[in-house]
């Protein structure tokens, strides 16, 4: 008897949840032509003497950061294979690359100032105090706030904006608790990039390549592409 209330209980709050609010490919399409340009505004001169220079040749000549960029990139990208899906909607070639190009900047900037802002504020802070550790300070102050921001970004807003793409499968349940934690692999090893070497050319070409992942898995529709 308890088990059948405490069902129907269950059943009643699911149904009393209110429905998720996505957006129409063309609101889509603007909202994200929008977040695109502040990132843009903001990021271009506040970042300007990490984008005017030519940092991947120091990143590559770090084969260790180099082995970890590609591992935990391709564990990421596999554990999203195994819980995305499209639902039968087909393949936009203009939609992805759009998004890959244009997401791939324009959100590597938005990473990487909000990454530089914690770097800046940590390495004051504990130079106060340890001026010896200011720079680890600094580079643990702006992964964190990386993935704060990280966090925020894609359940506030990406979540409205893609369609619901993540398999409900005991599986997929079961990667989707602990897929967070790759995913702050992930952010940690772009954080090197920016700490060691200013390298925010290597996060662009990586954050391309999983934005375009990214369309060739769940399909969007979100620039009205016509179908």
């Amino acid at each position: 008897m308890e088990r059948d209330v405490d069902a129907q209980l269950e059943n009643s709050l699911r149904t009393s949840r209110p429905a998720p609010i996505f957006l129409s490919p063309s609101h889509a399409g603007r909202s994200i032509l929008g977040y695109w340009a502040v990132c843009f505004v903001l990021g271009v001169p506040l970042l300007w003497d990490w984008l005017s220079a030519w940092n991947v040749g120091a990143t590559l000549g770090s084969p260790l950061l180099v082995v970890y960029l590609i591992v935990s990139f391709a564990v990421s990208q596999a554990l999203y294979v195994v819980v995305a899906r499209h639902d039968g909607r087909p393949l936009s070639s203009f939609e992805t690359l759009m998004f890959g190009l244009g997401n791939g900047i324009a959100e590597t900037l938005a990473f990487a100032l909000v990454y530089r802002l914690g770097e800046v504020i940590g390495s004051a802070v504990v130079g106060l105090f340890f001026p010896g550790w200011a720079s680890v300070g600094g580079f643990l102050s702006g992964l964190g706030l990386f993935v704060i921001y990280g966090g925020l970004i894609h359940g506030l807003y990406w979540l409205q904006i893609l369609p619901p793409h993540l398999d409900d499968a005991p599986r997929s349940r079961a990667i989707r608790k602990v897929r967070p934690l790759f995913e702050v692999a992930l952010v940690l090893g772009w954080s090197l990039c920016f700490w060691l070497f200013r390298d925010i050319w290597s996060v662009v070409f990586l954050h391309i390549l999983v934005d375009v992942g990214l369309m060739l898995r769940v399909r969007p529709i979100i620039f009205g592409a016509t179908r």
